[in-house]
């Protein structure tokens, strides 16, 4: 015989699902938010998937003036690029942040998806690439400062036992925006038809529709209650300031949440922006990019003697000479540096070897372009379950352990893709769980860093986490590209690769802070006691 509980009032009006707690003005800020951070995430993805294009297209390159291959310096160049992305989102993550918590989360969110739709568009105008590393800069402040006001207003607003969920789907939703802004390179490669100097301009002019989301911001979003109470408080002395930025540290319960919260950004940043993000990178140095037609010419000669193979190499057409110095330079020793005239250099056996077998998996400029796309999309797919894993994962056994485990998988994924893709097919598997497993933490930092802080400093402190540690984040990519460019010649393994192998470590770091922060699952946002208590 079995007994039964009784149904009460209070068990059948329960709601099963968080998306069941939700009326319609809370679908209305989840989903405009979202649309803002999906569309400020497809920025970021337009410049990753694009990256290399732009700089090939930017920069001279003279193989005399460098110690590495042309892809070696392309990548350099595009490190420094990356950089001043990253330093203007760090800046506009500490500007917008404390004007959020000062001029409202609504209205600071208009006003960023505004500030990068623009710029990016007028990123595709630029002639150098120090014109378009500026342009980079300036599209970063209002890239970082639109996470802090979006991440508030939906925390503020959402019902406390439906949070977590909803900042973890509009964290989750960045992927969409990732997808969409890998997807752009396909349709950017057909409106180009072939023309590498109009494709990455493309992109960048379609990068600057989202500026029509801050008008629909603007037209009903209203500032949170608990903003409002907290600014009016502040206004008649009743309160502590709003937005300063000091704050974060004279108190030393805010003080030891920013300090978690900055090792735990710096950590998965510079693993995602330094490594991850460098996967259509490791396609390039995969697949030697040249014509079927230029590939059987350079296979020709290289089965020819010194003097034939140098005068045959003399006779290529620019496009054949290009493509042969740059397999050239893939097999460089420590410290070699490969001459203007590449005809000059006589090949031993063993390095024709290498090049015969680089050769092999060479692949035309369009073929490679599609498994870009292909490979950022499946990436971004992965990338989604992840940010969604984390909500669900951090419900369950906490934002702590959930942190922990997020770097763990982390650093495993780069070390499984970084040295086991070869082959194309190998994209369907290692870019979606690479994209699992170096975006988990991302979909704690929208759950987490906004429950660290109290009304008057949420956006503040979630702007100042969150991006501020871009500052140091940003040596990342430099960090990188100085690795690499060190390790040229040392190893089998191409540098490029070994290179993400030992910058990866980063992750130790936030191992580490993921169990010296306050667990708060199932806690009420936090406050001043003097604000609570009022």
């Amino acid at each position: 015989m079995t007994t039964s509980t009784p149904l009460t009032s209070e068990s059948l009006s329960e709601p099963r699902w968080w998306w069941q707690r939700l009326n319609r003005y809370h679908w209305y800020v989840l989903v405009i938010c979202a649309l803002g951070w999906m569309f400020d995430c497809a920025d970021q993805q337009i410049f990753t998937a694009s990256r290399s294009i732009a700089m090939s297209d930017l920069i001279q390159f003279k193989p005399s003036s460098y110690g590495g291959s042309i892809d070696e310096y392309r990548n350099y160049i595009g490190s420094w690029a990356t950089t001043l992305f990253m330093v203007g989102w760090a800046t506009g993550g500490l500007l917008f942040g404390t004007i959020g918590d000062k001029w409202g989360r609504a209205k600071t969110m208009a006003l960023t998806i505004f500030l990068y739709a623009t710029c990016t568009g007028l990123s595709a105008l630029a002639h150098n690439w120090q014109e378009f590393a500026m342009s980079r800069l300036i599209t970063g402040f209002g890239v970082g400062g639109e996470f802090a006001a979006g991440a508030s207003l939906v925390a503020d607003v959402m019902p406390q036992k439906a949070r977590a969920q909803a900042l973890g789907l509009l964290q989750a939703l960045s992927a969409v925006g990732n997808i969409i802004g890998a997807g752009m390179l396909q349709v950017a490669s057909w409106l180009a038809n072939g023309e590498e100097h109009w494709k990455w301009r493309y992109l960048y002019w379609f990068g600057a529709l989202p500026a029509i989301v801050a008008v629909l911001v603007m037209a009903r979003m209203k500032e949170p209650e608990t903003w409002v109470q907290a600014k009016k408080a502040a206004a008649r002395g009743e309160g502590k300031q709003m937005g300063r930025i000091g704050d974060l540290f004279t108190d030393p319960r805010w003080r030891r949440n920013t300090l978690v919260g900055l090792a735990l950004a710096i950590s998965g940043v510079i693993g995602l922006w330094s490594i991850s993000f460098y996967s259509p990178e490791l396609i390039d140095s995969s697949f030697p990019k040249m014509s079927t037609e230029t590939g059987t010419r350079i296979a020709a000669v290289l089965i020819e003697s010194d003097s034939a193979l140098s005068a045959a190499v003399s006779g290529f057409n620019p496009e054949d000479k290009k493509a042969y110095a740059n397999l050239l330079s893939r097999t460089v020793s420590r410290g070699e540096k490969v001459p203007g005239d590449p005809s000059a250099v006589r090949l031993s056996a063993e390095r024709k070897a290498k090049m015969t077998e680089l050769l092999s998996h060479q692949m035309p400029k369009a073929q490679i372009d599609t498994l870009k796309s292909k490979a950022l999309i499946l990436q971004q797919c992965g990338a989604f379950v992840g940010m969604i894993g984390f909500s669900i994962l951090a419900t369950r056994i906490g934002r702590r352990w959930t942190f922990a485990i997020s770097f763990v998988a982390a650093w495993a994924s780069i070390y499984i893709v970084f040295l086991g893709f070869h082959q194309p097919e190998q994209i369907w598997y290692l870019y979606p769980l690479l994209g699992v497993c170096t975006l988990l933490p991302f979909g704690g930092y929208a759950v987490y860093f906004p429950e660290l802080f109290p009304t008057r400093l949420r956006t503040t402190g979630t702007g100042f986490c969150y991006n501020v540690g871009r500052y140091v984040a940003s040596l990342g990519p430099l960090a990188f590209a100085s690795v690499a460019a060190t390790l040229v010649g040392r190893f089998d393994t191409p540098a490029f690769r070994v290179a993400a192998l030992i910058v990866s470590s980063i992750y130790i770091v936030g191992i580490v802070a993921a169990f010296c922060g306050p667990e708060t699952m199932d806690q009420p946002l936090p406050e001043d006691q003097r604000m609570a208590a009022h």
